[in-house]
């Protein structure tokens, strides 16, 4: 599980043993951190510790689960009574599941789809955005806000979200005029509601926004457009690339990111594309992997600051059968030589045990 240490620990005793994410012991439990040197020197790489038992509790899988199904029925047209503290609920519960255990929650959200493709879009945007406004430092109140404004940007055409995200048929004149409304629809749907908050309000309407100006509905540009809605554009932008569309399959997390940095750097934020290239990588949590043995594995950890990745776990072996428990794999033993996608033929994969749950 991971860890999250601060000068709270000085002149006290560790409470687990302390691990790399590759798994090397750091420091046993009971070890104590005297200095803010020793603690720097500690915590200048993830850390990570052993589940407290088998089946540790808050499975993260569940969690989102539960998040997926509250907000399929709270954004609906016309709004339920109280869908600012409902909303608000929901978010404090990303940002809580976000805060136990990122990695997990970035790569479930991908693996375990709801039943609404444009629910899930929101959620993985949410906590997308979460990563963004993470290493930006923000604190709690303005993630939470964040997160408001990420599970609502779409409110006023969910249904027609669905259709692009699972629908064969191309969009009609009247669908691609209410795409475009949907920024300031859903802004006045959420006021109508009884939101107050500036910072969700303001990322919502403006999400659709580019830096070049070319962005709508007011077509804002540069830093004219609010930073929050910068955040949430570079999250959208991503999320749609790696869930797919209709009209084209899922890309890998390098794909999104490679166009991210190519065909949209005049018109999405790139320094905050760079935070997002610097936590996720090119394989961020979630990722499927073809290893040059054969096997399937996930990504389930980042690699850690400027390292490049080292481990995955393997779910199917060379002739494509699950293995009766997850097996580590080193990546200097065997290569990742493909990207594959979730196939139907595959037995169910309880996949939250390939974060220990």
């Amino acid at each position: 599980r991971p860890v999250s240490l601060d000068e709270s620990i000085l002149d006290q005793a560790l409470a687990w043993d302390l691990y790399t994410a590759s798994g090397t012991l750091l420091a046993t439990a009971g070890t104590r951190i005297d200095t803010p040197e020793q603690l720097r020197r500690l915590t200048g790489q993830p850390l990570f510790r052993k589940p407290d038992g088998p089946i540790a509790e808050g499975n993260p899988a569940r969690r989102l689960q539960d998040v997926a199904a509250a907000l399929a029925s709270l954004l609906t047209i016309p709004p339920e009574p109280g869908l600012a503290a409902a909303v608000h609920a929901q978010a404090r519960e990303v940002l809580a599941v976000y805060s136990q255990d990122a990695e997990a929650v970035l790569g479930l959200v991908r693996l375990i789809p709801p039943q609404s493709m444009a629910v899930r879009h929101c959620l993985h945007s949410a906590l997308v955005a979460l990563v963004i406004g993470e290493a930006l430092g923000w604190p709690e109140r303005q993630l939470e806000s964040l997160a408001c404004a990420a599970l609502t940007m779409n409110l006023s055409e969910m249904p027609l979200h669905e259709h692009l995200a699972m629908g064969a048929q191309a969009l009609t004149d009247a669908q691609r005029q209410a795409i475009r409304r949907h920024p300031a629809r859903s802004t006045e749907i959420l006021v109508d509601a009884g939101v107050e908050d500036r910072e969700w309000l303001a990322a919502v309407l403006a999400h659709h926004e580019h830096l070049d100006g070319s962005g709508y509905p007011a077509g804002l540009a540069g830093e004219s457009i609010p930073l929050p809605a910068r955040i949430l554009r570079v999250a959208d932008y991503y999320c749609a690339k790696v869930g797919g569309r209709h009209y084209r399959p899922p890309r890998s997390p390098e794909q999104a990111l490679r166009s991210l940095f190519g065909s949209e750097r005049q018109r999405l934020d790139m320094q905050l594309a760079a935070h997002l290239l610097r936590r996720l990588g090119l394989y961020p949590p979630g990722t499927l992997v073809r290893l040059d043995n054969r096997e399937t594995a996930v990504v389930t950890r980042y690699p850690g600051r400027r390292k490049a990745l080292r481990e995955v776990v393997s779910f199917l072996d060379y002739r494509g059968r699950p293995h009766e428990r997850p097996q580590v794999r080193d990546l200097s033993r065997t290569a990742i030589v493909g990207l594959p996608e979730i196939e139907p033929r595959w037995a169910e994969i309880r996949w939250e045990q390939y974060w220990g749950y």
